[in-house]
């Protein structure tokens, strides 16, 4: 004899269709009696068959696999009381076929012998996705359709609860929990911190988690509002609702004000201020948690200021303001070209950026021509107004387009006419400032202090107490300072004995795969000084 479990499910807005958990149950046993088949279970289940996850079905899976290989079918009187879910349906149905176990609809049979059932199969599992996803789409648009009517029709927010009007329609009504909202939100307007309200209203028996504490400050629905949310091309909106508020909306705007400072101070710098004594500021990082160090001065008992660098997040590293930078300009002393380095990088310097005379001259002569034909279409334009051929209003607007590009153009071409020996000005200026770090850095403005530090170390510096350490400094100026033979000498590429570099850096090397990379690598730091003493 066959052995069947038999399967009745149903969901809450089925019971008025026929499809009551008692009548599936007469079906499925009458067919079971006809044909001879032992029932070994019967599971009831009033859970939506959008997927598999659903209680009672886990339960039956579980007696399934405890009774592997005694279980002949699974019975469903129509395959959407089996699932409303194409894809997860073909895989539970090989999953249970694996066990032993095959599935059967006894309105809607499937002879899973021939190949060729398997597209019945498949329209018989396609129809029942299809509804549900039609039903699906008709909510939605009710609950749209609600909320554009200013009617709240989900379960209610903290501070309400669900109600229905005098037509038996679902409205919200404000709570007994209503007045925690209202010393929340009041709480903002006297200056306290969400953490400080949190903790006042947990002693008032309302416990509220961070996050939904301020959610809950940002919730129009709490002044009487409904959003509606973003649709297609729809925007959001906010409808005035039908329910009652439980804040004003001048006490709503007033907090939002208030939330809004606050952030804007919570995402300023810890510092905002350049202060001479301390231009690792910012840069310098604590070895300990990896946070940026911030600085600040310290009284003593004379009334002198001493400087220190901190970190503000661990607490574990305070350092000498005066001792951190000695030793970074010392480090920075220790950066000297040799005179074999210096030539020959200039000579590099020279030759990439160097431009073929044929093509300045090519490239002058086109722009010239721009030039010649945007002074034209300006003197066009002006013959058109007076002609009374276009407004004032296209003309004054056509001339303001006309007159960017044609000094975009004469831009270019006062590029193309700077001189030859202005070039080696500017590059000779460059070097000598490169020549001598420890000079420049010590005699330029704190700005351009935290620009040539951050052209130099590109990724951050720690102090231990002694020395700074960095994963990597200029990857030109680390191959230009190890050409010198006694920085060569230096174990794993260390350019000064207060400076480490994490052994994590490569070895320097500049790969040259094409002209341009090698412009943009050679020319770098270099360039980087026009832009300081500009």
């Amino acid at each position: 004899m066959k052995r069947a479990v038999i399967m009745s499910r149903v969901s809450s807005d089925e019971q008025a269709k026929g499809f009551s958990l008692g009548v599936q149950f007469e079906q499925l046993t009458n067919y079971c009696k006809r044909k001879d088949i032992e029932v070994v279970a019967h599971y009831k289940e009033d859970h939506s068959a959008k997927n598999f996850n659903r209680p009672e079905f886990q339960n039956f899976l579980r007696f399934a696999k405890k009774n592997k290989k005694t279980i002949d079918y699974l019975l469903v009187t129509t395959w959407d009381r089996f699932s409303r879910n194409v894809t997860d349906s073909f895989l539970m149905i090989r999953q249970l076929k694996e066990m032993g176990i095959e599935v059967q609809a006894i309105e809607q049979p499937i002879d899973f012998s021939i190949p060729e059932s398997k597209a019945m199969l498949a329209i018989n599992l396609v129809f029942p996705e299809i509804d549900n996803d039609r039903r699906s789409i008709k909510i939605r648009g009710g609950i749209r359709g609600s909320l554009k009517a200013g009617r709240w029709c989900r379960m209610a927010p903290v501070g309400y609860v669900n109600r229905r009007d005098a037509n038996n329609i679902p409205i919200i009504q404000p709570s007994p929990k209503a007045k925690f909202i209202q010393f929340a939100y009041k709480g903002i307007i006297k200056g306290k911190t969400q953490a400080a309200i949190r903790e006042e209203l947990g002693s008032k028996g309302f416990k509220v988690s961070r996050n939904n504490l301020s959610l809950l400050l940002k919730n129009p629905v709490y002044m009487g509002k409904i959003v509606v949310p973003k649709e297609g091309e729809e925007q959001e909106q906010w409808i005035e609702g039908i329910h009652q508020g439980i804040i004003s909306e001048k006490l709503f705007y007033q907090v939002q004000e208030k939330l809004s400072e606050r952030q804007k101070k919570r995402n300023r710098p810890i510092y905002n201020t350049l202060r001479e004594e301390l231009p690792l500021r910012g840069i310098l990082h604590c070895s300990k948690c990896q946070s940026k160090m911030t600085g600040s001065p310290s009284k003593s008992c004379t009334g002198k200021k001493y400087f220190y660098y901190h970190c503000n997040h661990c607490k574990k590293e305070r350092f000498s303001a005066n001792k951190v930078n000695t030793v970074f300009e010392s480090i920075l002393d220790d950066f000297q070209f040799t005179k074999q380095s210096k030539v020959l990088y200039k000579e590099v310097l020279k030759s990439l950026s160097g431009v073929n005379q044929k093509d300045r001259a090519r490239k002058r002569k086109k722009l010239e021509k721009e030039l010649a034909s945007a002074n034209q279409r300006i003197e066009n334009l002006q013959d058109l107004l007076v002609d009374g051929t276009i407004s004032p209003k296209v003309y004054g607007q056509t001339l303001n387009r006309y007159t960017k590009q044609r000094d975009q153009i004469t831009s270019s071409l006062n590029g193309l006419n700077t001189s030859d020996s202005e070039y080696k000005g500017l590059i000779e200026n460059a070097f000598q400032h490169l020549e001598n770090f420890k000079q420049t850095y010590t005699n330029s403005a704190i700005a351009h202090k935290k620009k040539l530090i951050s052209s130099i170390f590109p990724e951050k510096i720690e102090f231990d107490g002694k020395k700074c350490r960095t994963t990597k400094i200029n990857d030109v100026l680390r191959y230009i300072l190890q050409i010198d033979k006694e920085l060569g000498e230096n174990k794993k590429g260390q350019i000064s004995k207060n400076m480490s570099l994490s052994r994590v850096v490569e070895t320097p090397r500049i790969e040259l795969g094409s002209k341009q990379a090698a412009k943009k690598l050679s020319t770098y730091l270099v360039l980087s000084w026009f832009s300081f003493k500009s």
